[in-house]
This record gives structure tokens, sequence and C-alpha cells, in this order.
């Protein structure tokens, strides 16, 4: 049911292609999915590290692609294996990782409790739950001007699927991804614990490396969390043994493999870090979280009930007690270091969800318990599922009254299109064709497109990965809407060497013409609404 809900918006999207548009395959921020896809499609073309395509500044300084990510390059050599293209590779894995997410969880779950009803209830709720945000509008007068998490309507702050696993799965498959790796390793370490296995241990280690690599922000959390519950388990071990007191030291070891496992990425890109200009601006671009009360209220019910959960686990007077430590000083973990002052602070409350899921599974479990009847306790398990699911609900109606709309509403921040029409389409074929190294000059609509599309950089596209976005996004719009005058177009082009300029649908409504005349690269041979390549030979 749960890879039935994640996969049908796309389906439909796809199958009322308005005509004269062509379906991007996406249905939440184009722009953050198209930045992984275009390392997946340099990957295809055989690459290991990949270029900011979304930006010129390396072409002009000749400086060396350093950075790779181990699940984009996956994506793009499957692609290349299996001709399958990137989109569908890209969609197949999301659903694999989300299947494997809640695998994975449930194995946590089973090493965390020995009661199947809360391991049910939580998987469910990993599953469906959303956050509080559908009682925004009930809340509005009281709560005015708040941002919720799991809102995709939010006029201020936009909405962060990596804290809600249904979200994730839903959208990006490098996060559902993250979340797969985050319960491995955790699953790897109770077992390591468990059984003093080797095995277990490596397999932490290997966890962590790729996340590390995949998303290095998770893995702060990560280490907090499992190092204060191995120093738990090891202090409570230590006073519990009589017989063999060596027993805790040769369990304890697990813990220097995750570190050795998450050092390794974050090592490397820290060289990178000094070694690329390109990767240290991006590095430094501010993420922060948003307010405490803006987190709290948007988990809102599923948070009340993990609190109760937790406190209820924590009065048990047994080995339930040790074990459910560890979601809650996961969950701890995580919010202490989404305010820490760093540039990434937001990007670390990926993964939150899932240890709030379980807690909350044990206050409902308890909740219900109080009832007489097993009809009337599964039908008010199911009920509290139905309302904490209600988000999720609404993100699949808006996701599709979005698509509807073609990310129109959204057209103020600069958010690309989910259907680009066939012309702007065919103009990006043609692009694809272009020697690589090329710099095309685009608004940001298409330019997020580009290096997934064609291969060449965008002059401009996303906001985080265009260097230098603030003081190109002006220049870019007078160009366009005509306020340069011929030899100040010229003069300019030439300064930035771009090599191409785009003139589809988007750029039309500025001005309906450019400021100089340009020898035509490719046109669709169409009317006012077809789209034409110009050379700039400068």
């Amino acid at each position: 049911m749960h890879i039935l809900f994640i996969s049908l918006p796309y389906l439909w999207t796809l199958l009322v292609t308005p005509d004269g548009f062509a379906y991007g395959g996406l249905l939440y921020n184009p722009d953050d999915q198209n930045v992984h896809l275009s390392w997946a499609r340099q990957a295809a073309e055989g690459h290991f590290f990949f270029r900011d395509l979304f930006t010129s500044e390396s072409l002009i300084s000749g400086e060396r692609p350093l950075f790779t990510n181990l699940l984009c390059w996956l994506i793009g050599v499957l692609s290349a294996l299996t001709t399958i293209p990137i989109i569908w590779v890209y969609h197949l894995l999301r659903v694999f990782f989300a299947a494997a997410t809640l695998a994975l969880f449930h194995g946590l779950s089973t090493r965390l409790t020995p009661d199947r009803r809360i391991r049910i209830v939580a998987l469910a709720l990993v599953a469906f739950s959303g956050g509080g945000g559908f009682l925004a509008p009930t809340l509005a007068p009281i709560l005015n001007g708040r941002n919720w998490m799991d809102r995709a309507d939010n006029a201020g702050f936009p909405m962060m699927p990596e804290a809600f696993t249904f979200l994730s799965a839903s959208i990006f498959t490098l996060n559902i991804a993250s979340m797969a790796l985050l319960l491995a390793t955790y699953f790897c370490c109770v077992r390591a614990w468990e059984t003093g296995a080797k095995k277990f241990a490596v397999g932490a280690s290997v966890s962590t490396l790729l996340l590390a690599n995949i998303h290095t922000y998770d893995v702060f959390p990560l280490l907090l969390a499992i190092t204060a519950w191995a120093i738990f388990q090891f202090k409570t071990a230590r006073e519990e043994s009589t017989e063999d007191r060596s027993t805790p030291h040769r369990r304890f070891w697990f813990l220097p493999f995750v570190y050795i496992g998450a050092a390794i990425p974050v090592l490397y890109q820290l060289v990178v870090f000094r070694g690329s200009e390109e990767f240290r601006i991006k590095a430094l671009t501010r993420t922060p979280a948003p307010p405490l009360l803006d987190v709290l209220i948007s988990y809102g019910p599923l948070l009340a009930l993990a609190i109760a959960g937790g406190v209820l686990a924590l009065r048990a007077k047994d080995k339930f007690q040790a074990q459910t430590l560890l979601p809650i000083l996961w969950a701890i973990a995580t919010l202490l270091l989404i305010y820490a002052p760093v540039s990434f602070a937001r990007k670390m409350i990926e993964g939150l969800h899932l240890p709030l899921c379980f807690l909350a599974a044990i206050g409902i479990v308890a909740l219900v318990s109080k009832l007489n009847s097993q009809v009337l306790r599964r039908v008010a398990a199911a009920g509290v599922l139905g309302v904490l699911s209600l988000s999720s609900y609404n993100y699949l109606v808006w996701s599709l009254e979005n698509a509807r709309d073609n990310n129109n509403a959204r057209a103020g921040v600069l958010m690309p299109p989910l259907y680009l029409t066939t012309a702007d389409s065919g103009a990006l074929q043609f692009l694809e064709t272009l020697p690589r190294g090329k710099i095309v000059l685009s608004l940001p609509f298409i330019g997020k497109y580009i290096p997934r599309e064609s291969g060449p950089n965008a002059f401009i596209g996303h906001w985080a990965e265009t260097l230098h976005f603030k003081q190109k996004i002006g220049p870019v719009f007078n160009f366009y809407s005509g306020k340069m005058n011929e030899e100040q177009a010229r003069l300019w082009l030439k300064e930035n060497r771009i090599d191409y300029v785009f003139f589809g649908s988007y750029e039309k409504q500025l001005n309906g013409k450019l400021p100089l005349e340009l020898p035509v690269a490719h046109a669709d041979g169409a009317d006012e609404n077809g789209t034409t390549i110009y050379a700039a030979p400068f």
C-alpha cells in the first residue's frame, strides 16, 4: 500500500500530460532533484567525479571536479548499462529504498521491543504518517505566521520532505536512501552489541561510510546518538556483569568502526573543501533550521505521542527501558544539532521522523490498551493512524493540483515547471549534441533543466548550485527584458563566455525579442510559441 501511494501520483501526472508538453518526471521541487539527476547524467557519461553544471566558474578557472556521490553515480551507471532513462532508474531506486526503509525499520523495531503491537503501529506510522500541518487552517488564528514543515503551500518557508519519511519516499531518492542507511547503521550497531559479531560491526561501518558520502549531514546526529547509547550500554553491562568483566569491552568495539566509516568521506570532503572554491562557496551556503516552535508544531500530535511513549519507556524497569533509550537519544541528538552553529544545520533533521514514530507507537498502544474490547483497540489505533496521516494525504492532493498548475503558482520563487513545452524540450535535446564545456544562457526556469537534460553548463540555474546567484540574476533578467542595449548585451555575453542563448517559452514572456542579433543554432520551425537557440560567437 505504501509503495502504491508513493508511485501512483507520478503515473497519473504522466498520463494527463497536456498536449504540446513533455513531463519531466518530478512532482515537487524539480530544482533540487535536477541537481541529483545532473550528477547521475555525468556518471552515465563515464564520470566518477562530478562538475557543478549549474554554474560556469569552474570552466573559466579550470578547476578540476573533485566531488562525487555514490548514489547518483549508481543511478547513472545503471542507466548506462541498462539503457533505461535516468529518470526511470531514479524512481525505481526511490521505490526500492522506500521498501528497504520499511524493512530495516521493522528489523530495528524487533531489537527494540518484543511487543508486536508496538512494532506494527510504528511501522504503519513510518509508512503513512506526517506532521501537524493538517491543523494549520484550524490553528491559523492562534499560530498566525508560523510555517509547517509538512505543508507544501507554505508562503515563507519551504516544505522539508527530509523531516518526514512518507514525503521523502514520495519525492527524494537521495533522502529515502539516506534514511535506509541510517536504519541499517543503527540496526547493525544494536546487533553488534547484542552478539559481539564482527560482521555487524563491519556492516555498521560500511553503512555509515555510504551515508557520509551521499548525505554527509546525517552522520553527525548519528554519531552523537550512537555514542551516548553505547556509553550507557557499556556502563549498564559493566554494572550487571559479575562473571566476565571483559564482555562489555568485547562488544563495545563496534563504535570505532562507525567512526571510521564516517571519517573517510568526511575527511575527504574537508580536502575538497580546501581545494575547491566552488565547493567551499556551496558548503557555506546557510540553510538554518526553522524556529523551534515551527518544528514542534510541525510534528504536532506525533511529537506529543512520542513524548508520552518516551516517558513510559523510561519508566519501564526491564531490558525494554535500555533498548528504547536508543530512539530517545536519536531524537534528542537530532533536535539539538539542527540548531548547531553550522551552515548546514537544517539538513541534519533527516530521519527524525523515524524514532518519533517508534516512541509514538508506544504511546498509542498504551492509550488504546485501556479499552476493554480488542475490536475497539484496533479501531482506535487505526483512527489515530488515520488522523496522523492527514498531512500525507494533503500533500498528495496538493501535488496533483500543483502538477495541473505546472508550478505556475510557485513561479515567483523561480521554481521550474513540471511540464516543459515540446519546443523547449526539443531545444534541450539539441543542446545534448553540443560538446561538453559549453555555457548556455537562459532564465532559471529552464536553466535548472539544462544540466540534467542536455549536459552543458547553465549560466544560471539552481539558487545554491549557481555561484553568485544573486549577482547574476539581475543582469540575466535585464538581458531578456530589453534593459540592455545591443553593445551592452554583446559585451556582457563576451565577458561571461556565454556560448549559446536559449530563447524559449519563459524567455519570450519578458520582451519577445533579444537585445541583439545572433546567428541561429537551432529552431524548431514553429510559430511564436517555438524555441530558438542562438550562438554567441564572441
